[in-house]
């Protein structure tokens, strides 16, 4: 597992095969800030979604960068992208960047 900010990248052994690229890399937009995480150099790595969750395929040790956090390198596998929730009296909600 890897940790940027409020997302967790969680090794798998399949990606869904409904899965699309996303040919931006962008795996989040911050809401507060508009940083982004992403995929700095498509060739290493892709950006794929299915059924709203987002994968990651690393075909080569990946670099996820971001504005406000240190970049964090992916070895080559499948990871699904989790994002942090929090709690607030209304229920649960994913967390502002």
């Amino acid at each position: 597992m890897y940790r940027q900010g409020d997302l967790l990248f969680i090794g798998v052994e399949d990606i869904d095969g409904s899965a699309v690229v996303q040919d931006d890399g962008v795996i989040a937009r911050g809401e507060v800030t508009g940083h982004m995480h992403r995929i700095s150099d498509g060739t290493k790595a892709v950006l794929m979604v299915a059924a709203g969750l987002a994968y990651v395929r690393a075909m080569q040790d990946a670099e996820i960068v971001h504005d406000e956090h240190d970049t964090i390198v992916l070895p080559p596998g499948e990871y699904k992208v989790v994002r942090q929730r929090e709690y607030i009296p209304d229920g649960w909600r994913q967390v502002a960047d």
